[in-house]
């Protein structure tokens, strides 16, 4: 008697574990993300003028909803964000200070990495950094791509942390990395189309080639 008790509790357990690791499925809205990262380097890299001034809002960040409490709105709400969802995204983020600051630090380097990038050192790889390529950095020269690579990288966590958040969805490790691949390919993608005549430029596929 007492083995049957045993065995059942223990398959209790096994299905509240088994439940307690189900992958929410997070919707990601490429047009919308794609968007606010547009909008974000508009606003946040300017480096003179008003908006160069401007510091992030002080305002406290949205806690996520418990993940029983979203499972059932998470369909009904998700879809029915779209018409502004891109300006929510945008905003979330600029909530963040250590994105905005990246942003902030980005644009005031975006000469000495024009440069680089002018000058074929460097080019744009399809995971959003930039990647030496003809010849060997100066010390000076890696620093700048470092510190360029470390931002992009705090831009496309913060962007994935605000995706969760918009899906209402727990900010586990979980989540973040079944996020953080879409973004980083977004994020990469307005890199290529951004890129000037000469750049090197690389496509999803790993292949490089001059723009």
């Amino acid at each position: 008697m007492k083995k049957r008790i045993r065995f059942a509790a223990f398959a209790c357990l096994m299905i509240i574990a088994a439940c307690a690791v189900i992958t929410v499925n997070i919707y990601f809205p490429e047009k919308d993300v794609k968007e606010a990262y547009k909008t974000l380097e508009k606003e946040l890299m300017t480096t003179d003028g008003k908006n160069g001034e401007e510091k992030p809002e002080a305002k406290p960040e949205e806690k996520p909803k418990s993940e029983s409490s979203i499972r059932f709105e998470f369909i009904a709400t998700a879809y029915a964000q779209d018409a502004g969802l891109a300006e929510k995204i945008a905003e979330l983020v600029k909530k963040m200070p250590d994105v905005v600051n990246a942003y902030r630090e980005m644009g005031a380097r975006i000469a000495d990495t024009d440069r680089l990038r002018d000058s074929g050192l460097v080019g744009e790889g399809n995971d959003g950094m930039l990647v030496p390529r003809e010849k060997a950095l100066s010390p000076g020269d890696k620093k700048i791509m470092d510190m360029e690579n470390e931002n992009r990288r705090t831009v496309i966590k913060g962007m994935a942390k605000a995706i969760i958040r918009v899906n209402r969805v727990p900010e586990t490790p979980e989540n973040l990395k079944q996020v953080m691949p879409q973004a980083t390919e977004q994020f990469a993608g307005i890199r290529r189309d951004g890129a000037k005549k000469g750049w090197w430029i690389q496509d999803p596929s790993g292949n490089w080639g001059r723009k």
